[in-house]
This record gives structure tokens, sequence and C-alpha cells, in this order.
């Protein structure tokens, strides 16, 4: 295993511009690239729009475009447009219409055919424009695609190029049964072994070029086009330099991890490994040390995605465009809520109620509001500044409270440190809410219990060891939130006197220990983390 994080989103179609759907995939690789950045890990984070589609055709020719490459190039500039404003921090944003994609997916066609697993036959089957994927019986539900049961099947009855991937069943069976980890959560794993074992079989991967208008050509026959799927899975490897750079490529693959929705989990499990089986035989540069192939490391694949209860659809105008949301919610409380309301890998539903209701419980009531008086009370109290008490005498637990302390944060940090690499963001911002050990909920009742306003009459000298231990927590809480909300968590290091880039250089394992906190820091109280949300 190399020590590097490279982590993908799918590459969306361009048929119509981002949707909370795609962000929420998109903010769950971001994050997690930005917990890796964080732990000083090498790391690169993909992006791209899949253009070589029918969908997209149609979608041009519905926008009333003239020149199809002129309609992509203005969608995909709305993909990148979007991220770019919403800070996702992407490393390369890769496009199937681009001449390095198309040298690596003709560089991996060729080895597949060298490998003797490209063929030509007739073929005949049902097509579902909407799933982009030939149909066998068994996957349809009263003769329609169950996913998209109001857009009709196509009869499509052709001579393709097959790729042969009933040659790698029980190269994938056995894949699985080593790596059960491969595919995630456990939920899709039974699913695609059970596809695998039971109808696996070879796959239609080009079209006829006069029956489809986009796409490339297979090389060495211009009347065919490569199918949308066996070029669109190649961008993983074209993105860092296969056909082009070796030594790039060499540098970031494997992949660590494919994050997908559930709609595409066979072509990524099932077909994509397969492939990479079949081009390994022949190109050495997918080959590891022994001779196997270089595979992805694992695929986590989330579930759809609803708003309020309803799927989302052009036909019920019900997409919520997150550019839009994030003129009335920090774009920051809106990753909150998607990695925090909704169980990865499972289905989920997106609710302007439910993200009001984070925004002011999670967000206002404890987090920003333990910041702000935990600062404002330590400011007042010791002349604008941190507290200055011997930090190890601080970091103890106090009597009588739930707070844990020094020792509850250091626990606090090995269950986020295992949470990052099982890609469960959503079970590490529980932790860090939760109602145990040295959590933001504890550290709000520390305030309750002790009472800093009332204690510094009583007992300056345990108000300065109390409002130290807040201020200390604060700043750790700041890093532990920081891949998920980077802007709230710049915020809180600002108020507490810290320059996170400064800090930041220090390394992770030096932020996580107590006491990186000077005493006598100059602090900064006044700026509201959650203002109040405007009524529109």
């Amino acid at each position: 295993m190399k020590n590097h994080y490279y982590v993908t989103t799918p590459i969306y179609y361009v048929n119509d511009k981002p949707h909370i759907g795609s962000a929420y995939t998109t903010i769950a690789a971001d994050a997690l690239a930005r917990a890796h950045r964080l732990r000083g890990v090498p790391t690169f984070f993909l992006t791209g729009t899949d253009e070589n589609s029918q969908k997209n055709l149609e979608a041009a020719e519905k926008a009333g475009a003239t020149d199809l490459q002129t309609y992509l190039d203005f969608m995909a500039e709305i993909w990148k447009n979007t991220w770019r404003e919403l800070g996702i921090s992407y490393d390369d944003f890769i496009r199937t219409t681009e001449e390095r994609h198309h040298k690596g997916v003709e560089r991996f066609w060729r080895a597949v055919e060298k490998s003797g697993d490209i063929y030509k036959a007739d073929y005949e089957r049902d097509y579902c424009v909407g799933c982009e994927e030939f149909k066998t019986p068994s996957e349809l539900m009263d003769g329609k695609c169950p996913l998209h049961p109001n857009r009709p099947l196509q009869k499509v009855k052709e001579e393709n190029y097959f790729f042969r991937a009933s040659a790698y069943k029980e190269n994938l069976l056995q894949l699985f049964r080593d790596k059960p980890e491969f595919i995630q959560p456990v939920s899709r794993y039974n699913e695609i072994k059970s596809y695998v074992e039971r109808a696996y079989e070879d796959f239609s991967i080009s079209r006829e070029a006069k029956k489809l208008a986009c796409g490339i050509a297979v090389p060495g026959d211009e009347s065919q086009r490569i199918y949308v799927w066996f070029d669109a899975l190649i961008n993983y490897m074209t993105a860092v330099g296969y056909g082009t750079d070796d030594e790039l490529f060499k540098k970031w693959w494997p992949a660590t991890l494919h994050l997908v929705g559930k709609d595409i989990i066979k072509f990524h499990c099932a077909l994509w490994p397969a492939m990479i089986m079949s081009a390994a035989k022949s190109d050495a540069l997918l080959q590891a040390a022994d001779g196997s192939p270089l595979l992805p490391e694992r695929v986590f694949a989330h579930g759809f995605f609803t708003i309020e209860g309803y799927k989302i659809s052009k036909s019920l105008g019900n997409a919520v465009d997150p550019l839009e949301l994030a003129k009335t919610f920090p774009f920051d409380a809106v990753r909150y809520f998607l990695l925090r309301e909704i169980p990865f890998g499972e289905d989920g539903d997106f609710s302007l109620a439910r993200l009001e209701d984070r925004y002011s419980s999670d967000l206002g009531n404890r987090l920003g509001n333990l910041v702000n008086r935990v600062i404002a009370m330590s400011a007042k109290y010791f002349d604008g500044k941190v507290p200055n008490v011997d930090a190890a005498s601080a970091s103890q637990a106090f009597a009588d409270t739930e707070w844990t302390g020094a020792s509850g944060l250091a626990a606090l940090w090995q269950i986020i440190e295992d949470k990052i690499q099982a890609a469960r963001l959503d079970h590490m911002l529980e932790a860090i809410w939760s109602a145990q050990g040295a959590s933001l909920t504890t550290a709000n009742k520390l305030v309750e219990q002790t009472q800093p306003f009332k204690l510094i009459k009583q007992d300056p000298e345990k108000t300065a060891a109390v409002l130290y231990a807040l201020l200390e927590a604060c700043r750790q809480f700041a890093w532990m939130v920081e891949p998920v909300m980077p802007h709230v968590a710049e915020g809180i290091l600002i108020q507490l006197g810290q320059d996170a880039a400064s800090e930041r250089s220090k390394g992770l394992e030096v932020l996580k220990a107590w006491g990186g906190l000077k005493p006598g820091t100059e602090l900064r109280p006044g700026t509201v983390l959650f203002p109040p949300l405007e009524k529109v």
C-alpha cells in the first residue's frame, strides 16, 4: 500500500447543473481529502465531468445548441465554477473530452485487446438511456427500468465489440473473499457479490457510430464508438497520467477510494476491476511488483438522495442548487448537515427544516455558543488574554463534572482517526458532539457546572484553570472539525489568537497535544460564528 491518499468522486454528466445530491458526494470527498492533508499524507482529490454520453447529446439538442462541444464546454465550466465558489479543494478536474483522456483510453483499449478480451458480435438488448446501460431481463421490473420507469427502453440491435468480462468472474469472487473491504458498506458488498455469482456476463463496450454522434472512436475502427461506461471509468487513471505521464501515474495509482452512488456500483465494483485485471496482463504499468493487477483499494457507495422525501426530479422541480442554498446558510453549515445528518452509505433525505434545526442546535447553541462564551469570559476576566496558568494543571478532569480533560480529548482524537480511515465522517461528527468524555456537549456542561462568571468572585485561580481547559478544548475542536467546516475552524482559531496556516505547518500530532494554546496569548472575541438566519 502506497503512502498516499487518492480519492475520487464520480465524473458527473453535464446534462444539468450541480444539485445538492452531487454536492453531497463532492463534499464528502473534499472533507476526506482535507482530513488526510491535515495529517500530512500526500493527497490527490479528483472530480470532473463525463461528456461522452447520449444524455449530454440529448440535453444539448433540447437546449438548442448547434455545436455539441460548445455546449459541453459551457456546462463543464458551470460545474467547475460551482465547486470553486463552494470552496471544494479538488486537485484536478478531468473532462472525458480532453486529449489526455483519449490517449489513456486508447492505451487501455489496446491493452485489453492484446490480452484477447475484446471480440465482436451481434447484440440485441433493451437499453436504458437514463442509466446509459443495457438491461438484462432480470434487471427489469414489469418490462421497465426500475430507476427510470417513465423512460421507454430502446431496443438495440447491432454489431458491437464486447469485453470478455465473464473470464474474470472467479477472479472477482476471489477478490471479494480476500478483500471484503474493497466494497463498502456491507450491504453493497453483498449486492455485488450476489450479482457476480448469478448474473455476471460479457459487456458490450461499443456502439455503432452512425447511431451515436458523441464518444471516443474505437482504436482502428471509426465505425464504432466506445461505450460511455468503458471510457468513463478510465478517467481515474487518465487524470493521473495513464497514457501521458508514466511517472505521475506510478506516484498516484492505485486510487485509495472511489466515492460513488449505489446506482453505479455495478460498474465500479464488477466491471472496473475486471477491466483492470485484463489490461494489466498486457500493460506492465498496471502491475504491482508481484505481477498482480493494481486495483483501487476501496469503493464506497452511498445511498440515494431525496428532497423532503421525494426523489430529485426535473419534473418535480425540487432540485436544490447548492449555490442558492449558500446564500441563506453558511456553506460550512450545509457541509456539516449533509455529513452529520445522513448515515454514509445509506439513503438520505435533505430537509430545510432539519438543516435549520442542526444550524441552531448543533452549531449555534453548542459549538458557536461554547466558543463565544468561553472566549468572552476569558477576555473579560483575564485582560483579553488566555489565562496565565500551567497548562498541565488544567489538563485534568474537574471533580463533579462529566468533563474528562486532556485524556478524554486524546481518546476522542483516536475515535476521529478511526472514523476517517473508515470514511465514516457521520460517525466522526457524532463523536465530537456526543454526551460523553471530552466532547462539545460535556464542554458546554462544564461551563454550566462550574459557572466561571460566578466562580471568578470566589476562586480566580480555579476559574483560570477552567477557562484555560475550555479554551484549549475549543482549539482542539477547531482542528477536529476543520476537514468538514474549514472556514468555521479558521474563525475559531482567529478568535483564539492563532494563525491557522502557521499552526497547520506544525503537523497534526503537535496540534493534537494538550497545551498548544499558550498562556498569555491575546484573544480576539466578538465574531459570531453562526449568526441568526435571515428569513427568506
